[in-house]
């Protein structure tokens, strides 16, 4: 059993049952469509979109997590698709208009990579939803990884991402200290990095 699995397996819920609150606000923004969500977790962010009229595919390589996402979809009575996947093999059939990637951390010798095949799933005109910790979450209590190299800066992502896609438009970029009440791994005072990028 990987760690993901035994962490999905140990608690009720890991982050809880309800969305990140700046990936809703920013898909409140939008007319509802279709959404993307790697690293998904438990599911609170599928059932959400889905909630709300997205039509909604989701992975996450924990089995336990995706058992998990599908029982809180029918306890919301809402449809989600969403499967047991690696985010370097994942390969959808068809582009969305939101990709959220929600504390998907990746190790910095894969982050560019990562990025660049979420980037590939967005539509033309669609754009991408970020929130992760940035670097000064390191020290903090309220989760992330305790790695520097694998938390992000508002400067260095948004410069890493125009600089890789010359179709990407960065519409919001910042750093937001704030007050996490996620779930028990994710409570108390935080630093995140949250941005928005518009595909051309």
């Amino acid at each position: 059993m990987n760690m993901w699995d035994e962490r999905y397996s140990a608690n009720d819920t890991v982050y809880g049952v309800q969305p990140n609150v700046f990936f809703a606000s920013q898909l409140a923004l939008r007319n509802a469509g279709t959404v993307c969500l790697p690293c998904d977790g438990e599911g609170r962010n599928a059932v959400h979109a889905a909630a709300q009229g997205w039509t909604v595919s989701a992975f996450d390589v924990s089995p336990v997590g995706v058992q998990k996402s599908q029982a809180l979809a029918v306890s919301r009575g809402v449809d989600i698709h969403v499967e047991v996947a690696d985010a370097f093999v994942y390969a959808p059939d068809a582009q969305f208009d939101v990709v959220g990637l929600v504390f998907a951390h990746m190790p910095e010798e894969r982050r560019a990579e990562f990025h660049a095949r979420a980037w590939q799933w967005v539509k033309p005109g669609g754009c991408m939803i970020v929130e992760g910790f940035h670097r000064d979450q390191l020290g903090l209590n309220s989760g992330g990884p305790k790695r520097l190299d694998m938390l992000f800066h508002e400067a260095t992502f948004a410069e890493d991402v125009e600089r890789a896609f010359d179709d990407a438009t960065v519409v919001w970029n910042a750093r937001c200290a704030q007050v996490l009440d996620e779930g028990p791994f994710h409570q108390g005072p935080a630093v995140t990095c949250q941005v928005v990028i518009q595909k051309k």
